[in-house]
C-alpha cells in the first residue's frame, strides 16, 4: 500500500471507531468482530515497510506504537502491534539517528514519546535511540516545533497532533 492508501485506510478505521458504541466491553467486542484490531496492526505493519525509505511512514508508525501503548484498544483501535514491525521501524530510526538525518518535526515527535519512559524501555542497545532521547526536547519547543508542521491528512497521528496543539492554544 501507499502512504496515501494506508492515511485512507486509517481514516476508515476511525470511522468504525467513532461509531462503536457503548459500553468499553461492547465497544472492545464490536471493533474486534469488525477486525479493526486486525486491520490496524496491518496498518502499523506496511508503516514499518515503508519508513526506510519514508520518513512519513516513520513518523506515523512510531505513533502507532506509542498510541498502542499509551490508550486503550476502544480508544486508538489499536489492540496488537506485530513485534518484528516494531523493532523494525525502531531500528531505522536508531539509523536515521546515526547518519543525522532525524528531521525537527521527527525529533520533536520521539521527544514527547520519551516523556512516558517505558515507552523505549525495550529499546536500551539502540544507543543512538538512547542518545536523542537524553538530550529531547522541552514540551514547550515540542509544541512550538509541531506548530510549523501542515498536520492534515496524516492519519491518526496528525489528529492526535492537532488536538494537543490546540488545547495548547487554549
Amino acid at each position: 500500500m501507499t502512504l496515501y492508501q494506508l492515511g485512507e485506510r486509517e481514516n476508515g478505521l476511525l470511522l468504525q471507531i467513532n461509531n462503536a458504541a457503548g459500553l468499553i466491553e461492547e465497544k472492545l467486542k464490536k471493533l474486534e468482530e469488525e477486525g479493526v484490531f486486525e486491520a490496524y496492526k496491518q496498518v502499523h505493519s506496511q508503516y514499518a515497510a515503508l519508513a526506510q525509505e519514508n520518513s512519513e511512514a516513520l513518523k506515523r508508525g512510531l505513533f502507532l506504537q506509542w498510541y498502542a501503548l499509551v490508550e486503550p484498544p476502544f480508544l486508538s483501535g489499536i489492540n496488537d502491534i506485530d513485534p518484528q514491525a516494531e523493532t523494525r521501524l525502531i531500528d531505522t530510526l536508531d539509523d536515521k539517528i546515526s547518519q543525522d538525518e532525524v528531521e525537527p518535526e521527527l525529533y520533536a515527535m520521539v521527544s514527547y514519546y520519551a516523556d512516558w519512559e517505558f515507552v523505549f524501555d525495550r529499546f536500551a542497545g539502540c544507543d543512538n535511540l538512547q542518545r536523542l532521547i537524553s538530550g529531547r526536547l522541552s514540551y514547550n519547543r515540542i509544541i512550538h516545533q509541531l506548530k510549523q508542521s501542515n498536520l492534515t491528512t496524516r492519519g491518526q497521528m496528525g489528529i492526535y497532533w492537532q488536538s494537543i496543539i490546540s488545547l495548547v492554544g487554549k
